[in-house]
């Protein structure tokens, strides 16, 4: 009796190894088949000239200035940095320009190239995305000579 409870013990346990074996797969073929991988890239995609909406409130709270079609730059200043600027000799050339670290990846749709900053970036924040070609900003004031600025835009 012994040798049979013994006997169908391992047979339970032969069956298990045997079917963890049949259902787990050694094969690379088959790791991302049917899924699409997210577009990798540089961050030379959101290189270029933007023309929006560009927004600050210089001086006091109710002073608050609008343009509508401003234009700014945003130049690569190393492998993983950003730059924005205003346009130079324009009435909102006095904002405060920003570089920002980002980071590529799917941030905004599948199979996009999407171009953000750091979580927690004291700059503020810079979203670039790559299904239109828009950049979303908005820059915080890190000293008392800063003029921060929200600017959202499309590429030129």
């Amino acid at each position: 009796m012994k040798k049979l409870s013994t006997r169908m013990a391992g047979l339970g346990i032969l069956a298990l190894l045997t079917l963890g074996t049949l259902t787990t797969s050694c094969s690379n073929s088959d790791d991302n088949e049917g899924f699409e991988q997210p577009a990798q890239g540089t961050i030379d995609a959101a290189v270029g000239t933007y023309k929006g909406r560009l927004y600050t409130s210089p001086s006091n709270p109710g002073d608050v200035h609008e343009w509508f079609d401003a234009t700014v730059i945003v130049t690569k200043e190393g492998v993983n940095k950003l730059k924005i600027v205003p346009k130079s000799g324009e009435p909102y050339s006095f904002v405060t320009p920003k570089t920002f670290t980002v980071e590529t990846g799917a941030f905004f749709g599948e199979n996009t190239q999407d171009i953000v900053s750091l979580s927690g970036s004291l700059e503020g924040f810079f979203h670039y995305y790559g299904s239109n070609q828009n950049i979303n900003v908005s820059t915080n004031e890190q000293s008392a000579t800063d003029i921060y600025f929200d600017f959202e835009g499309a590429k030129q």
